[in-house]
């Protein structure tokens, strides 16, 4: 008996821990972030990822990621290298990880929940933390590593498409594998019309489409800018020329096609002595969708003869915030989607949910089994209160997610007429001046919310 209740207490516990944690940790963040105060938002998300300075590593991806993010949005290009480098070498320590080392820290989170485990990374987060990675070495100044990052970045998405194809198959079995001897219920209750149902009333329901291929295209897109304005050879060029099309095919983007166009003159041997000034226009609009927590009751296919006190579970869905804008002006020219940072998450999440619905079911499963036989062998009907309440405290859903991620990327493309040029943002009518040294421009603009001042950047080429 005081066995039962040090475990159930100890899970209880340690339930209550890691959803409290993730609610405190991304409301502080998420505060500043809104408020466009990056400077504070790195602050708060550099003391969860604990970078060691000696060594050049940190304790949490996610908040390394999110620390790496913010300092970019701030300016602070090295430093944001900083903690993009520690992030994707945790990601490396990730991906080499072995079946056994990762069912093994499945099998610990099956009397709580997922947010017990370690953070692994989607596919777009180690897609997005290369392209920024090469944004900032771009902003910084630093070709030759921006030229690595990209390279990184696509090398990245094509491996993001094998991914998904073995990753089916990969979590039928790991399904199986957790749920042991209970697997037949959990595929009966996975199953179930009623289940199915339920999961649809709630918003459950598969509705992302992936872009093509699984690509994100503002990477893409950033890639083909990248080896067209820095090209060095024809290869260069006709890999800026490759980027293009893929993107313009997605988007029909008339920006898309004016950049594809030149890359195609200069991968033939045009000069590009022959092409007029441009300014390019960069957007990156509003805040990315995040995971919720949802909890509700489903029929579990071991409940028909039990009398158990608590059903329910806990899942993840995402809620969509919003763009800051519909689009900005300059020059006469508006800018337009070239893409969907919900769309790409979304997809993604339809494709992870399935396991992550099975996870929850199998864990539901063992530890109502567990309670109903602590309740059959304890007359008092202590025991199985108390597995009830640790039951109810350990569920909860993972919500932790990339969430400085923005909602999507717009762009726009002209010549250069005047170094005087005004952005139209809203209500915001703001002055930029390009330098008279360089040929071509970016101009780089953030902005998180209508009611935050927007960032602006310019690279000089």
């Amino acid at each position: 008996m005081k066995k039962t209740l040090i475990i159930a207490t100890s899970l209880l516990v340690t339930g209550c821990v890691t959803t409290a944690m993730q609610n405190n940790q991304y409301d502080s963040f998420e505060a500043h972030m809104s408020g466009a105060d990056y400077l504070q938002a790195s602050i708060i998300a550099s003391d969860y990822a604990e970078l060691d300075d000696k060594t050049g590593q940190v304790d949490d991806l996610l908040w390394a990621m999110q620390t790496g993010a913010a300092l970019r949005f701030n300016g602070q290009y090295q430093e944001s290298i900083q903690y993009f480098d520690a992030a994707e070498h945790v990601m490396k320590s990730e991906d080499t990880e072995s079946a056994v080392e990762k069912g093994a820290e499945t099998a610990g989170s099956m009397l709580g929940n997922d947010a017990m485990m370690d953070y692994e990374q989607t596919q777009y987060d180690g897609i997005m933390a290369n392209t920024y990675k090469a944004w900032s070495f771009w902003q910084a100044g630093d070709t030759q590593n921006a030229r690595i990052e990209f390279n990184r970045a696509e090398d990245r998405q094509r491996r993001a498409a094998q991914y998904f194809a073995d990753e089916i198959t990969e979590q039928k079995e790991a399904i199986a594998n957790d749920a042991g001897e209970n697997s037949d219920a959990v595929k009966q209750s996975m199953s179930s019309p009623e289940t199915k149902k339920i999961l649809a009333q709630e918003g459950f329901s598969p509705q992302w489409q992936a872009y093509e291929g699984y690509i994100n295209p503002y990477t893409t897109y950033s890639n083909g800018l990248f080896f067209m304005l820095n090209g060095q050879s024809r290869a260069d060029y006709q890999k800026a020329v490759e980027s293009f099309k893929r993107v313009y095919s997605i988007t029909q983007s008339a920006a898309v096609k004016t950049d594809l166009q030149m890359a195609q003159a200069l991968a033939k041997g045009k000069s590009t002595d022959n092409f007029k000034h441009g300014v390019w226009v960069v957007f990156e609009n509003g805040q990315s969708a995040v995971r919720e927590e949802k909890r509700l009751d489903l029929p579990l296919a071991i409940f028909k003869n039990s009398n158990v006190k608590y059903t329910g579970i806990a899942l993840p869905r995402l809620k969509a915030r919003s763009k800051a804008y519909e689009n900005i002006t300059v020059a006469g020219y508006k800018t337009q989607e070239i893409a969907d940072i919900d769309k790409i998450i979304g997809a993604e999440f339809d494709q992870e949910f399935p396991y992550i619905l099975a996870r929850e079911i199998t864990r539901v499963t063992l530890k109502t089994v567990a309670q109903a036989q602590i309740e059959k062998n304890d007359d008092s009907g202590i025991g199985g209160l108390v597995a009830g309440i640790a039951q109810a405290a350990t569920t909860g859903a993972d919500i932790r997610t990339f969430s400085a991620l923005p909602a999507q990327y717009q762009l726009t493309r002209f010549e250069k007429t005047s170094n005087q040029l005004e952005l139209q943002i809203g209500q915001h009518s703001i002055p930029v001046t390009l330098s008279d040294d360089a040929k071509h421009h970016i101009i780089y603009v953030k902005a998180i919310t209508a009611a935050t001042e927007p960032r602006i950047d310019i690279i000089n080429i």
